[in-house]
Order: structure tokens, then C-alpha cells, then sequence
């Protein structure tokens, strides 16, 4: 008898990957982020999330142009491969799996914040500080182990349960917002105490520290798992552009109502001291003053289901990207290995065990949302810088979707991320430069490990990423964002990050590797994904 084939199924058809980028989408983001957004910018918050979406939009763009070319699972980690090497693929990699690893386990602790309100023993606090106990802690192992099951059982089996679990995560938040809106909406919240009490600054700071970045970038998960597609070339553009419209509408009806329904007294110091009844939530403690004790029990229960499905996806995608490395020689081979099932398996286990690791006490949601914001957008930087490799050394390449005015959007998507990266401070960008650090000190001691060689990290071709990351994280340095010295004040330090942009991104095109290089590494990628 032959051995089923070790490779990963086609099962996932239009509908399948709009639900899993729209059940990404919303998680823990919709409760947090409204109050984390007013409090840095106040009623402008509103403009913070059109903003976000024009920007992620365009972002998405690039995205659904590779995705549809390049169908291939772990794309994140695979593109940066083809146009730059070794070296170049890690970096996009390592900070792309770094923001993935830890979304499952933050999602796992939330749930159990949530439930803690009800199930004390779940939780203990000292003082403000609230912590898993070890009960909770075995409780938060078997939420990780449940959704380990669950990928285990197959791409098709995740992506149909993703989808009832997504129809509940996209009813709860428009519901909570319209009951919301017509029982305690108070419009002069708009203006009382100013509409944008911080400025540019505070708009540009809840755009990426404040959550709203991090409660729109799920349709990435899409990227990861476009090798499980049956038809990706059409289905991975629509599926992106598509979740991010639906949430967007969502996420920006949520924040209006989040500003309508602040009480009054909560408003008498300002917006920045806006604040809620601890970790119950804004919406439920907002629906208990209102009388709406039927709304708060379903956002308690709505605080369980939408972590949950995120994580799920998320426990999906990493594993995706896992493999992915192992391709690029980023990682040791054995990491990436398909079982028969078609799945891989190891690649699922090894992203358990660091959840469960994580499980220990991490940064506040707010910190964390800048981390994963900060990470992704880097990585979306050097995708952006991809396509016009792509375009340059690959014109003859099948795109069924093709971005409009390639080198203009390109470009443009290139500066939008790093001013992403750059609103989210220093206090967030030095924690992403540390372990950025890390990551290249782990790559250079595994290399000898992993079938893979020095030339193969094509160094010379990711030389244009030491002045762009330190410019960029010298500007955050001097910005007047958190923890920034506030040398260069707003808008000064935006028009700066511009134009050493419009400076590297050039730069960065010409260090592209080698048509011929990068055609054989493409044929590779596109074997492997036909295969």
C-alpha cells in the first residue's frame, strides 16, 4: 500500500478563508480596543479607524497580489525568500511567527480574566495586578491543548467549526453596539471635552499602541493558509479585502458607541482618565449601569467565544509559517516536516509548547497589541519591498490579481507600515529591537544544524535592512510617542520616516536578488504549492 503523500490539502474554498480572516479579525481586540483608542485620542478615535483601514487596506493590497500569485502556505515567510535570501526571510519571519506565537496563549488568558469575575479561583490578584492561579493555569493548558485537538483534526474540520463560531463573533458587537446606541447615547460626549484632546499624536498613537491596528491585522491568517485553498488565486484577494471591509464597518460602529454610552462622571477628569469596572470590560460594565443585565451576560459569553476563535486560527496560521521556515533553511528542517494526515504535526506541537510557556505573565493587552502591530508591520514592510522586486525581476509571472499602479502602491504601502511601526513608540519598538537580536543570535548558531550555509542567507542582499530598521527605530527613539524622547514632535518626525522611505525603498528594490536566483527559489515554491 502507498503512503499517503506528505504535503498539505487543498479544502478551504471562499467562504471557509473570509471566516477564518474575519473570525481573526475579531477577537479580543473589540473589547479592548475602543477604551484603549478614546483614552490616547479621545472622541478622534473615530478617525484613528478610517485611518487604519486605508492604510491596512492598501497594505491588504500587496497581500492579495502575492497571495493570488504565490499561493503558497507560510506566504509571509516565503515571499522575502524568493526576492532577498536567507537572511532577509528570517527577519520577516522570525517577527511575523513572534507576533503569531503569542496571539493563541494572550487570547487563553483573556478568556479566563473574563471568567475569573465569576470563577475566583481561577485568578489571583495582588493588588491591581491580576495573574493566573495554578488551577487556572491547568485550566488555560487544557483551552491550549483543546485547540491543538482541533487543528489536528484537519484544515476543513477548523475552518467549518471557525465559521459558527465567526457568525456569533460578528452578531455580538453590532448588537452591543446598536442596543448600546439606543439606550444611553449621549452625543455632547463628542465634543464636552474635546473631540481630539491629544492631537495628531494622540490620533496616530491609538491607531497603532492603542489596539486598532491590532484589531484589524487578522486577515493575514489568510497569507498562512492560501497553500489549503482549492481555488487561491481568486478566493485569497477576496477573502482579505473582504474581512477587512466587513470589520472595519464593525470596529468603527463599536467605537461610536463606545464614546455615546461613556458616562458622565467617567468623563469629569478627561478622556485619558476614562476608566472601567476592572476586568469585567467597558461594554458589560456599561451594560450593567444601563439596567442591561441581559447584555452583559452575553458579552461575558461573547469574552470566551470570540478569544477562542482567534486563537483557534491563529494556532492554525503559526503552524503554517512554521513550516514555511523550515523551507526557507531559516529553521532545521525537522520543524517542518508534513505527517501523512497532510498536516503538520510537529510544527502544531512545537507552537503548543512555547504557548504553554507563555503562559506566564506577560505585558498588559495595550503593550502587547503594540508588540504584535510593531512586528507584523515590519514584516509587511519587506512584502511591500517584494512586490516591486517581484514586478521588476518577474514581469512574465501569472497575476490574477494585480495591485493598480504597482510602484506607486508599493511604495506607499512600504511608508504606511513604517509609520505603523513608528506611532507605536519606543517603549513598544525597543522590546521589538531586542528580540530582533535575539532572533539573528539564534539564526547564526543553528545554521550549521540545518542543511543550510552561509551563502545561502544571501547577506549582502539584506544589507538595506541594518540603516532602514535603525532610522526608523532612531526616529521612535526621538519621537514624542511613548517612551520616546521627545526630540521630534508630530507631524516633523512623520515627514522624516517619509523620506528615509522614499531613500531606502530604492535602495532596497536594487538589492533584490538575481533573476535567476530568485527564479530558481521561485520554481521551488511554486513545485512545492502545486504539488
Amino acid at each position: 500500500m502507498n503512503k499517503p503523500p506528505q504535503k498539505l490539502q487543498r479544502r478551504i474554498g471562499f467562504f471557509g478563508l473570509l471566516f477564518i480572516s474575519t473570525g481573526s479579525i475579531i477577537g479580543s481586540g473589540w473589547l479592548f480596543a475602543a477604551l484603549y483608542a478614546a483614552q490616547m485620542a479621545g472622541p478622534a478615535s473615530i478617525i484613528s479607524w478610517f485611518l487604519a483601514a486605508a492604510m491596512l487596506g492598501v497594505i491588504a493590497l500587496i497581500f492579495a497580489e502575492l497571495g493570488s500569485a504565490i499561493p503558497t502556505s507560510g506566504g509571509f515567510a516565503r515571499y522575502s525568500h524568493i526576492s532577498y535570501g536567507g537572511m532577509t526571510s528570517f527577519i520577516a519571519s522570525w517577527l511575523c511567527w513572534l507576533g503569531y506565537v503569542v496571539i493563541p496563549s494572550v487570547e487563553t488568558l483573556a478568556i479566563l480574566e473574563y471568567l475569573g469575575n465569576e470563577i475566583p479561583w481561577l485568578i489571583q490578584s495582588e493588588g491591581e495586578n491580576r495573574s493566573l492561579s495554578v488551577g487556572g493555569t491547568v485550566v488555560a493548558a487544557g483551552i491550549l491543548f483543546s485547540l491543538l485537538v482541533i487543528n489536528l483534526l484537519g484544515v476543513k474540520w477548523m475552518a467549518h467549526s471557525n465559521t459558527t463560531i465567526t457568525w456569533w463573533k460578528i452578531a455580538v458587537p453590532v448588537m452591543t453596539a446598536v442596543v448600546l446606541i439606543f439606550t444611553g447615547f449621549n452625543v455632547e460626549n463628542f465634543t464636552s471635552h474635546s473631540f481630539a484632546p491629544e492631537g495628531l499624536s494622540g490620533i496616530f498613537s491609538a491607531l497603532a499602541a492603542g489596539g486598532v491596528v491590532f484589531s484589524l491585522i487578522g486577515f493575514r491568517t489568510v497569507i498562512e493558509l492560501s497553500g489549503e485553498s482549492k481555488r487561491p488565486q481568486r478566493d485569497v484577494p477576496m477573502a482579505i479585502l473582504g474581512s477587512l471591509f466587513i470589520c472595519t464597518v464593525i470596529f468603527i460602529l463599536v467605537q461610536v458607541a463606545f464614546i455615546g454610552v461613556v458616562p458622565a462622571e467617567q468623563l469629569a477628569q478627561g478622556w485619558s482618565h476614562v476608566v472601567t469596572n476592572g476586568a469585567s470590560g467597558p461594554f458589560a460594565a456599561f451594560a450593567v449601569i444601563l439596567g442591561l443585565g441581559w447584555l452583559a451576560t452575553i458579552l461575558y459569553v461573547d469574552a470566551t467565544i470570540s478569544p477562542l476563535g482567534t486563537a483557534l486560527v491563529f494556532t492554525s496560521g503559526t503552524s503554517r509559517l512554521v513550516v514555511a521556515m523550515s523551507r526557507n533553511r531559516n529553521i532545521p528542517k525537522f520543524f517542518g516536516k508534513i505527517a501523512h494526515s497532510g498536516l503538520p504535526v510537529r510544527a502544531l506541537f512545537i507552537n503548543w509548547i512555547v504557548g504553554m510557556i507563555l503562559l506566564a505573565p506577560l505585558p498588559g493587552w495595550d503593550l502587547l497589541a503594540g508588540i504584535v502591530s510593531a512586528t507584523t508591520m515590519l514584516t509587511a514592510a519587506v512584502a511591500s519591498l517584494t512586490l516591486l522586486a517581484l514586478r521588476k525581476e518577474h514581469p512574465e509571472l501569472a497575476r490574477p490579481f494585480r495591485v493598480p499602479a504597482a510602484r506607486l502602491t508599493g511604495t506607499v504601502s512600504f511608508i504606511f507600515a513604517s509609520l505603523i511601526t513608528y506611532w507605536c513608540g519606543w517603549t513598544v519598538n525597543e522590546t521589538v529591537l531586542l528580540v530582533l537580536g535575539v532572533g539573528i543570535v539564534l539564526l547564526l548558531l543553528t545554521i550549521p544544524g540545518m542543511g543550510s550555509s552561509g551563502r545561502e542567507l544571501k547577506i549582502r542582499h539584506a544589507l538595506w535592512l541594518v540603516p532602514w530598521i535603525g532610522g526608523l527605530f532612531t526616529l521612535s527613539l526621538l519621537s514624542d510617542y511613548s517612551g520616546g524622547l521627545a526630540i521630534i514632535p508630530a507631524p516633523w518626525g512623520e515627514l522624516a520616516v517619509i523620506l528615509w522611505c522614499l531613500v531606502i525603498a530604492p535602495i532596497a528594490v536594487r538589492s533584490a536578488l538575481d533573476r535567476e536566483t530568485s527564479r530558481r527559489i521561485l520554481d521551488e515554491v511554486i513545485g512545492e504549492s502545486a504539488a
